[in-house]
């Protein structure tokens, strides 16, 4: 069975002195993981956009051949 590791959810926050440490870098992940969802959801729709731009200037569907 897991123990509770702390005395009290103050206690969790705090980690004797840890705790400045261990919560920046949760930050800093958090940060990082938000940016680069951030970038790849820019990147997917720059894309869609660049290429519907270049099938409309392409003259659409070539099955009119």
């Amino acid at each position: 069975m897991i123990e509770w590791q702390f005395e009290s959810l103050a206690a969790l926050i705090a980690m004797a002195p840890h705790g400045p440490f261990v919560w920046s870098v949760y930050g800093l992940g958090a940060l990082v993981l938000g940016g680069l969802t951030w970038h790849v959801r820019h990147a997917h729709s720059h894309a869609i956009t660049r290429i519907q731009r270049q099938f409309e200037r392409e003259g659409g569907h070539e099955s009119e051949t």
